[in-house]
């Protein structure tokens, strides 16, 4: 098992981002990234996240080349517990592979050493910080990137007790490396309401006019006042990749300091509700916020949307958990 720990690097055992390349490992943190918690505004970071995802989240994770080829799946769990104020945490993580073989990482920590000015921090990370929504939409990244430096993101989604994140890796060169989709659920897997498929879909948009409400949290964990949201698909200048399940990434190819980028997500939930994610960055590759929509068909045209292509796929996967 140790093998199989160092090849699969720091990031993968802890929010399934897919592991960096081996040998890889952090720098000590500057002054500026190790911030001490300032203010009210880190304890509803922290909590926002630990009230939508504590428990054992049970489901599968598949990670992608950047042209959508499956790299590898696996059967997983993620399980969270807290003292009474949910100020101490303890995760584990559990892969199970199709070939017999398991990985278990086990972390402790805590609000006071881990929750930041800028982000709660992690005890795998130096550098990556994670950001709340009040609703459990969630955000873990860098908050500044830097050149020659691994960019690593994981975006999460929550409906109830059906969960889903979405992971990338940007290489030293600023080329996407890699991208994962974590299907997951705190209720047995048999009714968790994903699909056991994992190659990606054929390209699809949802259609029509859609509105709703829209959130965002900023690099110094304030909250923007609620407002509403009107969207409806636009092409734009980014890579698309079409998970199962209605969920669709958008990123950029390639990140560089100089050129403002985000990262989104879509998940058309059913055919009535649909969640949009989005990291936005500046051209310095600084944080500029997270924002989350929750959207309902517009009355008009509620007649013409279509339902996302949930479990059609390019060809059929068989799974062995």
């Amino acid at each position: 098992m140790l093998r199989w720990l160092l090849l699969l690097g720091p990031w993968a055992l802890w929010l399934g981002v897919a592991g960096v390349e081996a040998g890889w490992s952090q720098s000590a943190g500057s002054a500026e990234q190790q911030v001490r918690p300032s203010g009210a505004t880190t304890e509803r970071n922290w909590h926002a996240f630990w009230r939508h995802h504590l428990g054992e989240w049970n489901g599968r994770w598949t990670r992608y080349t950047p042209t959508g080829g499956i790299k590898e799946t696996f059967a997983s769990s993620r399980h969270f517990t807290a003292d009474l104020a949910n100020t101490k945490i303890v995760q584990v993580n559990r892969y199970r592979y199709a070939d017999g073989r398991t990985v278990e990482k086990e972390w402790a920590y805590n609000i006071s050493d881990h929750s930041q000015a800028d982000g709660f921090a992690h005890p795998a990370s130096q550098t990556m910080r994670g950001l709340a929504l009040n609703n459990g939409a969630a955000a873990w990244l860098i908050p500044k990137l830097q050149p020659n430096q691994f960019a690593l993101f994981e975006l999460f989604l929550v409906d109830g007790d059906k969960r889903h994140s979405v992971g990338l890796v940007y290489g030293k060169d600023g080329d996407l490396r890699r991208t994962a989709s974590i299907r997951e659920t705190r209720k047995p897997q048999a009714g968790s309401g994903w699909t056991d498929s994992v190659v990606q879909v054929k390209p699809w948009s949802p259609k029509g006019q859609w509105r709703g409400e829209e959130r965002a949290i900023h690099p110094d964990l304030s909250l923007a006042p609620m407002q509403r949201a009107d969207w409806q698909w636009r092409d734009q200048p980014q890579t698309n990749h079409f998970f199962p399940d209605g969920i669709i990434l958008r990123c950029p190819a390639r990140i560089a300091v100089g050129k403002a980028f985000s990262i989104g997500v879509i998940w058309m939930v059913n055919n009535d509700e649909l969640q949009t994610i989005t990291a936005h960055y500046n051209d310095k590759a600084h944080l500029i916020g997270v924002t989350h929509q929750a959207l309902t068909p517009e009355p008009s045209t509620e007649a013409l949307q279509t339902s996302a292509p949930f479990g059609v796929t390019l060809k059929q996967a068989t799974i062995n958990p």
